[in-house]
């Protein structure tokens, strides 16, 4: 199923190579009444390319994932450009998102339980997404469902098709879910935080299936987790979002080679490394993420960084520190 190294980082670099972004995210914002609990969310993702989006619980990451779907209900609207194949998502009717939805854009929810139909076999629902977003008939439906089931690297394919969630494992039921994600072939994959609860052998195969699809179809991938190793295994470039914001955003070496920005360089502090000797005290980030209501005016994150001084009172410019990478801090030009 995975591809060497050196083989699939060159088939998705074929894809990404000039290619304009798929997925075009300008100014998001996402308001419950006058509370705005996402603010001023931009970037952008080519054909092929992975970006990961990380930060603690509460940072608003999987808001910005339903956001750029419209999957968001009353009394949370959501505000801004999301531009997805050219179309645009913020503001567009149901009616016509379904169309997109499934066909251009698909997402992989972080609890496979909750989201799959307790009621319905997993190959119905696989079935019903290629009803909708293929011209297959029902013979051809059916053999395209155990088609997807083998691709996601399920056993006996033909007979978990008549198996109901209750009856398959977690890893399973995330494998279905990647199954209904792809099974229109979308150009962009959102997936929220997909193998947290996962143990770590199921989550490797995941993460392999993931990066051969990729190379496979080109598709684009939006990645959420709070794993700086995962990040490390499949990102391209790496957003990093704290309070609702992205305050740094960069290649992924960069990020973990040079960060800039206080939070991120925390984050990456908190991580076990092949380095870290057995029985070590880990770094820890002191505090916790503040709530949309009670977050500070100027940096949110003054209130747990060491660094912080008075200008840090003041909203703090984004501001380029190399190559495609910028950080939201007064100090980010300083670096370590």
């Amino acid at each position: 199923m995975s591809l060497s190294p050196t083989i699939a980082e060159g088939a998705a670099g074929a894809f990404r190579s000039n290619a304009a972004a798929v997925l075009a995210v300008e100014s998001l914002a996402v308001r419950r009444g006058g509370l705005r609990l996402v603010e001023e969310v931009s970037f952008s993702v080519r054909p092929g390319e992975t970006l990961c989006l990380v930060g603690e619980s509460g940072c608003g990451k999987s808001l910005t994932l339903m956001a750029m779907l419209g999957l968001l209900r009353a009394p949370l609207a959501a505000e801004g450009s999301v531009r997805l194949a050219g179309r645009q998502m913020i503001g567009t009717p149901d009616a016509a998102l379904d169309e997109i939805r499934g066909r251009d854009a698909a997402m992989i929810f972080q609890n496979p339980m909750s989201a799959l139909n307790p009621l319905r076999t997993v190959g119905r629902q696989i079935e019903e997404a290629l009803r909708l977003h293929t011209d297959l008939g029902g013979r051809a439906r059916r053999r395209e469902v155990v088609a997807l089931l083998d691709r996601v690297g399920i056993a006996d394919p033909a007979r978990r098709a008549h198996a109901y969630p209750n009856q398959l494992s977690g890893g399973m039921c995330q494998r279905v879910m990647i199954a209904m994600a792809i099974a229109s072939r979308p150009k962009v994959l959102l997936a929220d935080e997909p193998t947290t609860a996962l143990d770590v052998t199921i989550q490797a195969q995941i993460l392999d299936l993931l990066k051969a699809l990729q190379v496979e179809t080109g598709m684009a991938l939006v990645f959420v987790t709070h794993d700086l190793g995962v990040v490390a295994e499949i990102a391209d470039r790496v957003a990093v979002m704290y309070a609702g914001r992205i305050v740094e955003t960069g290649p992924a070496d960069a990020l973990f080679g040079d960060p800039r920005h206080p939070y991120t360089r925390a984050l990456v502090e908190c991580q076990i490394g092949p380095a870290t000797p057995r029985g070590a005290m880990l770094d820890t980030i002191e505090g916790s993420v503040p709530p949309p209501g009670a977050r500070p005016g100027g940096c949110a994150f003054a209130t747990r960084c060491s660094a912080a001084m008075g200008i840090c009172t003041v909203a703090p410019p984004a501001v380029s520190v190399g190559p495609d990478h910028v950080a939201s801090c007064h100090f980010a030009g300083a670096g370590q």
